[in-house]
């Protein structure tokens, strides 16, 4: 089974939080039609990676929902960020969804001159 396969079936079962077994097949389904279709494909090593991203991140993005819940953060600000590898589908995807992941930044645009927007809020006195 590929990599694209895995990562849509994983986001299907996911997005529905259905795992009987008729959706299993039918996510697995959709995954495989959904890979056939995309002409980008990646590897298991490619996807082992972007899990241990997230192990990685979720700390972080745990802590970052604790602060958000228990004190204010009325300041935002939204900056341009470099994307590391602007001409590789998979590593812009794997940036973005990193960024996305921590509950106080956000991607809110792709400039396609190899940086992304980049919303956040922070604690401190508003503007």
């Amino acid at each position: 089974m590929s990599g694209t396969v895995l990562l849509a079936l994983g986001l299907w079962l996911l997005l529905t939080s259905d795992f009987s077994w008729g959706n299993v097949l039918l996510g697995l389904f959709g995954a495989a039609l959904a890979s056939r279709v995309s002409g980008y494909r990646f590897s298991v090593y490619q996807l082992a990676s972007l899990v241990l991203g997230v192990l990685k991140s979720l700390p972080l993005a745990l802590w970052q929902t604790f602060l958000i819940v228990c004190s204010p953060h009325p300041v935002e600000r939204v900056e341009r960020v470099p994307l590391k590898h602007p001409s590789d589908p998979w590593a812009c995807f794997r940036q973005v969804f990193l960024i996305t992941f921590t509950p106080k930044s956000l991607v809110i645009s792709d400039e396609n001159e190899g940086h992304v927007l980049l919303h956040s809020v922070e604690q401190g006195e508003e503007p």
